[in-house]
């Protein structure tokens, strides 16, 4: 169910997402999705937090650009601090995923993380005990899993049609 809302919200109400840093893969990938269906589905990206003024100002004018003002904010502790949240995504370097995830569900906010979700056990079982204690809602990215044509490769190669496979070599450039 909803439990992980702090309220219930009305049908009228827009779910309000932050961004923990403005990296090159949001701008490119996440962006460009979750503003295709940010009318659909009533959620509006709302601030953006990155210790670098360069990326904050980055992510100022790429959302300008599409008619959107966002709050910029120095640090997670000012982005917060603002009372004009409800989600987040975090879109960290690898390694901070974890620990900024435990901080956004302890903050009060469900979350979307880019993957990997941790580097190390010790900051993925932390992330782990902070999203059980506050029963927020989490979802961790995953690349090429929901991309149409690795679907179909999937589906034709379960198909059978290739007969039996007995060695796959692969590279990755």
């Amino acid at each position: 169910g909803a439990k992980s809302y702090s309220s219930i919200m009305g049908s009228n109400d827009r779910v309000r997402i932050v961004i923990v840093g403005f990296s090159d893969r949001f701008r490119s990938s996440l962006a460009p999705a979750f503003l295709s269906l940010s009318k659909e589905l009533n959620f509006e990206i709302v601030a953006v937090s990155d210790l670098w003024n360069r990326r904050r100002d980055e992510a100022d004018t790429f959302f300008r650009e599409k008619g959107i003002t966002i709050r910029k904010a120095r640090n997670n502790d000012e982005l917060y601090s603002g009372k004009d949240t409800d989600a987040v995504i975090i879109s960290t370097a690898d390694f901070q995923h974890a620990l900024l995830l435990a901080e956004a569900v302890r903050a009060g906010k469900d979350a979307y993380c880019e993957k990997p979700f941790a580097e190390s056990m010790a900051d993925a079982r932390e992330a782990l005990k902070a999203v059980k204690e506050t029963g927020k809602i989490v979802q961790i990215g995953s690349q090429r899993r929901s991309t149409p044509n690795y679907i179909a490769a999937n589906d034709y190669i379960r198909s059978g049609k290739f007969g039996k496979i007995v060695m796959v070599e692969m590279s990755w450039n």
